[in-house]
């Protein structure tokens, strides 16, 4: 019997905003981050969708609960919060998909993300991680001249390449 194989991707992030959000509109935001990354898993053929959550933390000790199953069926949205204006959101994404491999998912999430932060004019905090390939070239050994030690930790020295 033939099983699919899906991938887990989980990240939290803040997003803001230089101005206060009522908290419908973060409702709005969150909804269309989740339709821009479904968006994005449609550029794939044969992907399937196990479950797409996303929770919004605001400040007010409300939150926003997102969820959807299908491309085919709308984003489940409820929000728990008390009113007013926020300029900060924390948002808890966790997308369980095949069909994809975990590269390709965490480019979806950037693209929706950094979509979302273009359309609703948002700052985030979240930094694509580095791959381990651009890691290899450090070496773990400290410089023979040096030892690593310097006065500013920026600074580098004249006998490194």
């Amino acid at each position: 019997m033939y099983q699919n194989t899906f991938e887990t991707l989980a990240i939290e992030t803040t997003l803001s905003s230089r101005l206060p959000i009522p908290n419908e509109k973060w409702q709005e935001i969150g909804c269309f981050f989740i339709q821009s990354y479904l968006e994005q898993l449609s550029k794939t053929e044969k992907y399937v969708i196990g479950h797409i959550k996303g929770l919004i933390e605001l400040a007010d000790d409300g939150f926003i609960k997102l969820s959807c199953v299908s491309q085919d069926k709308p984003i489940n949205c409820e929000s728990h919060s008390t009113g007013g204006n926020i300029r900060e959101g924390r948002l808890t994404f966790n997308g369980i998909v095949s069909g994809i491999d975990k590269n390709k998912n965490l480019q979806f999430f950037h693209m929706a993300l950094a979509r979302t932060c273009s359309v609703f004019e948002l700052m985030t905090d979240y930094r694509e991680a580095l791959d381990d390939e651009s890691l290899s070239h450090q070496s773990d050994k400290p410089c023979p001249v040096c030892h690593g030690h310097h006065q500013d930790s920026n600074e580098s020295c004249d006998h490194h390449d």
